[in-house]
């Protein structure tokens, strides 16, 4: 003899939304860490003039 045991399926909640805000801190999901020798500012600056100058937001 065999028991079978039925479970009601569990309720899954609905995956959560990416904020579209600036990154919020090292718990945002978003955040990517760069070590410090990997960036370069005068590169970022003038990627950051670039945009603006698109006129993307940040």
């Amino acid at each position: 003899m065999t028991i079978v045991v039925l479970k009601p399926q569990r309720v899954r909640r609905a995956p959560q939304q990416m904020p579209t805000g600036p990154v919020g801190g090292l718990t945002d999901p978003r955040f990517r860490y760069v070590p410090q020798l990997e960036t370069d500012i005068a590169k970022t600056f003038r990627r950051v003039r670039a945009e603006m100058a698109r006129g993307e937001r940040l």
